[in-house]
Parts: structure tokens; C-alpha cells; sequence
């Protein structure tokens, strides 16, 4: 890789450091120059991993990468999010700015909100930093949402129709129910389980859409050498609920919060709602409620995934996180009171009962 760096960045490479990835197909590289300077190397998937993993509604024809139409898009905006310095098509070869190795996640991990006074200078440090995370996501969705030219993004261009929510429901079903302890739902607890979350998701879909991340979460946020945020990790982005991103960063599968702390933290993104996505439109105890809805959706999502990730990536490194997804799922059934037709209007009613039968951890 370093002749094929050199030729690209027309400068010496003394070295290329292949960086810890995630779950997707992409692998990361840091490239040290010559000149003592560094660049993130991003080297894309060829052929049928390339694509998207999920179903997106996005009826155009991609004529650029979506990760660099949609740095472009959040750049111009002036948002925080790494310069694009080259892209080799040939070799499917991205050379990004290198933001650094301050991830969120090192800043905010297992700081849990305390209750020894002696611990106080840690909570009030990690509340920091998630309030800092908090602004510049209003930031982000006030800004794209004020955007003339916004129809331009691939983001704007594809959605969480039901169709995905659905989706990623039933992803739950096949992956962390039936794949995990093989053997498939009854027919009569699957009517139930397919009726429940098609009416959770037409919930979701009457909330305020927005510019979403979709993976706005500690792994996906980089403290820079002047404490300021940025974003990495944005190619699937798509309008959202306006809440989702607040459920990615809050109910994070690798950094797990007080939930004190998240109450306090929903508080105060409520605080920024006028002038961010919900735009006044949404009341904060209606916040609150449709946090609980996304936060059943995207942690039942990630739980499935993350026996997919094992089962079909043969990489078991995120079935440590089930367990953390699937306290956030029970804890949004307690506090959403949807195992009765209150404000949740009966959406969820019965959900918690079916999964009981299936889901150990549920009991």
C-alpha cells in the first residue's frame, strides 16, 4: 500500500498503520508522511460488500460516493467533519484529514453518573462533554434544516420510510430471537410481534423528520487538540426522526449512562428543540415519549445486528454489547409505560410480553 499511497499523494510515505474498524466492510489506515505530517486512509469495498447492508428508499443514481456528497453538503454548512484531501477510484483508495485518536468514547467511558461525592468531578465532567455532544448536534440539524440547497445531499434524497424501520424490526426477529437460539418465533407470537412494531413504526414516522447521522454515537465523535467535536463516519446518513440521533448518542451500546443522566441530558436538548429539528412543534413530554419509541426500534435493530455481525461477518466482537441493548429496550418499556394504552396509545402493548417468551434476558 505505501508505493500505491505514494503515487496517489505524490509525496514519501514512511510508514501505513492499519487502525482498529468497526462492523463495516470499510478498513482504516494511518499513512505518515515524510514530512512529519498524517493522513486517514480510507479504503473502500469493491463489488457486492460495497453496498448499502440496509434497504434505503434513495430512487436517484449515485454519481459520486455518498460519503463524499455528503461531506461536501455538511462542510459547506461549515460542520465539523474531516477535509477530503484525494479519492482514487482505481484503487478505492479515500485520503482524509487526520482528526486524531481523541474518540469520545475514551473521554466518557464507563464515567458513570456517581453517587460518591468524591466521584462528583467526574459526572460533571462527562455530563460536559455529552452537553457539548448535544449542541453540536442541534447544531447539525439546524443548520441542514435552514439549508436552501439541502435536496443536493444523497442524505435528503432517502429516508427511515417504514419499509427500514420494518426492516430492522424484523432484523431483531431473525438475527437475536430465531438465528441466536435456533429455532423460529410461533406464528401467533410473530402476528403479535409484526402488529406491535408496525404500529410503533407508524409512530415514528408522524415525528419530525431531519439530517440524520444514524450512527451519531461515542465511536463516531472525535474530540480535536481544541476540545471541539467533530463528526466522522456519515456515509449512511438520511432524514430521520429528530429524535434518533439523541437515542444513538444516549443509549450508546458502548459507553452505558446513568439513567439520571440521560433525563438531565433530554432536558437539555429540549432546551435547543425551538431552534433546532422539532422546530417548536414538539412539546418535551412528547420528547421524552418518542425518545423511549426510537430508543425500542434502535436497540432492537442493534441487538439483531450484532448477531448478524457474528453470524454471517464471522466477527463476535460486538456480541458483548447485546446485553447493554437489551437493558436500554427493557428500561424504554418501564419508562414509556408501554405495557399499558397510555400515552403510548397501545403501540407497543403486548410487545414486552412476547419478547419474555424468547429473550432471556427479558425475564
Amino acid at each position: 500500500m505505501k508505493d500505491i499511497l505514494e503515487k496517489i499523494l505524490k509525496a514519501g510515505v514512511t510508514d501505513v498503520v492499519k487502525l482498529h474498524g468497526d462492523a463495516s466492510y470499510r478498513a482504516y489506515y494511518r499513512a505518515f508522511l515524510d514530512n512529519g505530517e498524517t493522513r486517514i486512509v480510507m479504503q473502500m469495498p469493491s463489488g457486492k460488500s460495497s453496498a448499502s447492508e440496509e434497504i434505503t428508499n434513495f430512487k436517484g443514481v449515485h454519481k459520486e460516493l455518498p460519503f463524499i456528497n455528503i461531506q461536501r453538503f455538511l462542510s459547506s454548512l461549515n460542520l465539523p467533519v474531516p477535509s477530503i484531501y484525494k479519492y482514487d477510484d482505481k484503487n478505492r483508495l479515500m485520503i482524509l484529514e487526520d482528526l486524531g485518536d481523541g474518540m469520545f468514547a475514551k473521554y466518557v467511558k464507563d464515567a458513570k453518573q456517581p453517587q460518591p461525592k468524591a466521584d462528583a468531578p467526574l459526572a460533571q465532567a462527562q455530563e460536559k462533554w455529552y452537553k457539548k455532544a448535544i449542541d453540536l448536534l442541534a447544531d447539525v440539524q439546524r443548520r441542514t434544516s435552514l439549508c436552501a440547497e439541502k435536496e443536493k445531499c444523497v442524505a435528503m434524497q432517502r429516508s427511515f420510510d417504514a419499509t427500514l424501520l420494518n426492516w430492522e424490526f424484523d432484523h431483531f426477529r431473525e438475527y437475536l430471537i430465531e438465528a441466536r437460539f435456533g429455532k423460529p418465533m410461533e406464528s401467533s407470537d410473530r402476528k403479535l410481534f409484526e402488529n406491535a412494531t408496525r404500529k410503533i413504526t407508524a409512530e415514528i414516522v408522524k415525528m419530525p423528520y431531519t439530517f440524520t447521522h444514524r450512527d451519531f454515537q461515542s465511536r463516531n465523535l472525535i474530540v480535536r487538540s481544541d476540545n471541539s467535536l467533530a463528526m466522522i463516519d456519515f456515509q449512511d446518513a438520511l432524514k430521520g426522526p429528530y429524535i434518533y440521533d439523541l437515542v444513538a448518542l444516549l443509549r450508546d451500546s458502548y459507553v452505558e449512562l446513568d439513567w439520571g443522566l440521560v433525563e438531565k441530558l433530554i432536558e437539555y436538548y429540549c432546551c435547543h428543540c425551538e431552534e433546532s429539528a422539532g422546530g417548536g412543534q414538539v412539546a418535551c413530554n412528547d420528547i421524552i415519549a418518542h425518545f423511549h419509541l426510537v430508543t425500542l426500534q434502535r436497540k432492537m435493530k442493534d441487538a439483531g445486528r450484532f448477531v448478524y455481525i457474528d453470524r454471517v461477518k464471522k466477527n463476535p466482537n460486538f456480541l458483548q454489547y447485546i446485553p447493554t441493548s437489551l437493558r436500554y429496550i427493557k428500561n424504554a418499556f418501564e419508562h414509556a409505560n408501554v405495557l399499558t394504552p397510555r400515552q403510548s396509545s397501545g403501540q407497543a402493548y403486548g410487545l414486552a410480553n412476547v419478547l419474555k417468551k424468547y429473550v432471556p434476558e427479558f425475564k
